[in-house]
């Protein structure tokens, strides 16, 4: 349901922006075609094939699973990892934002998911609050980074949505 919240919301963003916008659902078995202009793709690498291999290709963070998932910065040697798979849980979630390269070579493709879905919500979170400073840092190159999402646990809303990484523009990588 959150991530179905987060694509709402990233929709309301975009059309307050003079866009124009189409949804899709990724499909059963998560074959999506992504070489296609101005995708933005709300899936992780678990119910995608095509996505777990498009995150492969991000020269700075890995996904690993081990027992839960974590985001592993291949610079620093950071790992991010949910506090719903710490004991005690704590209600924080950590979120993959990167713009990658499309599989065809030609352009790409925005990408995003928490590692649970209250850290997708917060991704929408900060986007929504922040893109001027991301764009001015960014702009249109590609670029990677994670996500600190606080929430609240009875609702799985975001309450704070934080880069808890540098933001790595990856021809500076």
């Amino acid at each position: 349901m959150e991530d179905v919240t987060a694509a709402k919301r990233l929709e309301d963003l975009a059309r307050g922006f003079g866009l124009a916008v189409s949804l899709e659902h990724v499909p059963l078995g998560g074959d999506i075609d992504l070489n296609r202009p101005n995708l933005i793709v709300i899936c992780g690498p678990k119910l995608s094939p095509v996505m777990a291999e498009l995150y492969e290709s991000d020269p700075v963070f890995e996904w690993i699973k081990d027992g839960a998932w974590t985001l592993k910065d291949r610079r620093t040697g950071q790992s991010y990892r949910s506090g719903e798979d710490s004991d005690p849980p704590r209600p924080v979630d950590y979120a993959y934002l990167g713009r990658l390269a499309r599989p065809d070579g030609d352009g790409s493709v925005l990408v995003f998911t928490g590692i649970h879905p209250q850290g997708t919500l917060g991704v929408v979170d900060l986007l929504t609050s922040e893109i001027a400073t991301l764009w001015g840092q960014v702009g249109d190159h590609r670029f990677s980074t994670v996500v600190a999402v606080e929430y609240d646990p009875a609702t799985g809303e975001p309450v704070r949505a934080e880069l808890a990484s540098p933001l790595y523009r990856h021809e500076d990588t």
